[in-house]
């Protein structure tokens, strides 16, 4: 009896640490491969809100058909905003891939202006395809 109980206590041991094994492998979430883009046309800061000195941040989901952008949703930003960088990531040419959905974060900002980037020749801060800064004086208040 005791070699049996050995045994089943082992195989037991054994099929919990294969299924541990398997829940962890099955449950880890890959990091999606975000594509490379290749154009893009430098963003603004929407005239209307930067006469009103309206900051914010604009969240999009962007799909894509593995070379340019097929869909675009707006998650959330104020609506002075909000066309201003869905209009912007659709000027977005992207190297070959596997299409693909992921989200893209426009902050516009009072933080001064930004340098022209030597390499992008914009005046905004661009991570793409996850984050856009598009940063500006603060107006002079009326």
């Amino acid at each position: 009896m005791g070699a049996l109980q050995s045994f089943i206590r082992v195989r037991t041991t054994l099929l919990s640490a294969i299924c541990l094994l398997a829940l962890q492998v099955l449950g880890e979430e890959k990091a999606p491969v975000l594509p490379t883009v290749t154009s893009f046309v430098c963003p603004k800061y929407p005239d209307k809100a930067e006469s009103l000195a309206l900051q914010g941040m604009v969240r999009l989901q962007v799909t894509t058909d593995g070379h340019a952008v097929s869909d675009v949703k707006l998650i959330s930003g104020h609506p002075l905003l909000a066309p201003s960088a869905v209009k912007n990531v659709r000027s977005w040419a992207f190297a070959d891939h596997a299409p693909t959905t992921f989200i893209v974060d426009y902050f516009y900002v009072f933080q001064g202006r930004l340098k022209r980037d030597p390499v992008t020749k914009c005046d905004a801060r661009l991570e793409l395809p996850s984050r856009v800064t598009v940063s500006r004086e603060m107006p002079p208040r009326l």
